[in-house]
């Protein structure tokens, strides 16, 4: 639940910055600044997440937050005209979101599967956002920018719902073995937890480059609107399973090969996408590109997990690394604003060349001592 919250953002964002630019006759620099708040409050909350994770309240932590989202998306429905108190309540509702997403992963990382849960998460809530564009969509055509955050608020209540089913289990009586970790340890930092948490940032920030531009490409090869949208949305829905693999990849394999594997699958893709001068190349381009995205994340999100048992670098690590899809956004415009559509492209592949420098530094010290130790 918790996790689709975060994809219903992302599934807002571009048809939402669209409807502040038409509607309220907003610049593109301002109605993007607003559509990108959200994630910019998702970050915020690594700054709270590991002690917000580490309270016993469970029901009490999801009702007030997913209450707060909910009045907050509501609230922006209201006064979507004035772009400082939709920026102050969209930075409320990312918040919210943030450390829901941060309690949810340091309760996966408590549990014996964390890295196939992962990838089961994240894959369902992928699903659900490829459902949730057509539904905003429809909602902004029928009720314009406010019905987009009602429909935000009503999904955001229905999640929240869904989320307060769930209760942690408590080991069995007599089971010294799955006592839950303290949580009132002080919380290590090192070399290995900043390259962890900034190598999933610059993941997501560089692979996500060229989301913004998926269109404006197709475009540029002749594809109209409707055609684009079209393939590229099935390619999103089946991108969703990639999730699933990454999850199990990782649970198999361990997270490093199969993360080395992908940044060089991801710039590959990202380039061949940029360069292409066929519609076939393009979506090949697009299909590496992609997938990879969708398969490295869940890893990321189980290689934070590693960190500390309780949890508590998990719940800093996931909205941080969320964050990286709003970073992506700015970062696009600047680089197409100064160079060219080929400069993303050009980019990712510098952005997956750091990802594989901070890989090496990213595994525990013995591990780098040994270069074939590589779980």
């Amino acid at each position: 639940a918790a996790y689709s919250m975060s994809t219903l953002f992302s599934a807002m964002k571009p048809i939402v910055l669209t409807g502040f630019v038409k509607e309220q006759g907003l610049p593109d620099l301002w109605a993007g600044v607003l559509a990108a708040t959200p994630f910019i409050g998702i970050a915020s909350a690594a700054l709270l997440g590991a002690k917000v994770a580490a309270r016993q309240r469970f029901t009490a932590i999801v009702l007030v937050l997913g209450t707060l989202l909910a009045v907050s998306e509501l609230a922006t429905a209201a006064l979507v005209a004035l772009p400082w108190a939709v920026f102050a309540l969209q930075f409320l509702a990312g918040l919210c979101v943030g450390l829901l997403m941060g309690v949810g992963s340091a309760c996966i990382t408590r549990t014996s599967v964390a890295p196939a849960l992962f990838g089961l998460v994240d894959m369902t809530a992928v699903l659900l956002m490829s459902f949730m564009v057509a539904a905003v969509g429809l909602a902004m055509e029928q009720r314009g920018l406010p019905g987009a955050f009602q429909l935000a608020a009503g999904v955001c209540a229905v999640l929240t719902v869904l989320a307060l089913g769930f209760s942690r289990s408590t080991p069995p009586a007599g089971d010294a073995s799955a006592v839950e970790p303290s949580i009132h340890e002080p919380l290590t930092i090192s070399l290995r937890h900043l390259a962890v948490v900034l190598m999933g940032v610059l993941f997501v920030t560089a692979s996500g480059l060229g989301f913004a531009y998926m269109f404006t490409l197709a475009d540029r090869l002749g594809l109209d609107y409707a055609v684009a949208g079209e393939r590229i949305g099935v390619l999103l829905f089946l991108s969703a399973f990639a999730c699933l693999a990454g999850g199990w990849c990782a649970a198999r394999f361990g997270p490093y090969r199969p993360l080395a594997v992908a940044y060089v699958v991801c710039a590959m893709g990202w380039v061949l996408a940029t360069q292409a001068d066929s519609i076939a190349a393009f979506l090949g381009g697009l299909v590496l590109g992609v997938f990879s995205l969708q398969f490295c994340f869940p890893v990321l999100l189980a290689l934070a997990s590693s960190l500390d048992a309780a949890g508590r670098w998990a719940a800093i690590a996931t909205p941080v690394q969320t964050s990286g899809f709003a970073w992506a956004a700015i970062v696009a415009g600047w680089l197409v604003g100064l160079w060219q559509l080929e400069a993303i492209g050009y980019a990712c592949v510098l952005g997956m060349a750091g990802c594989l420098v901070l890989l090496r530094f990213s595994r525990p010290e013995a591990a780098r001592s040994h270069p074939h130790a590589l779980r």
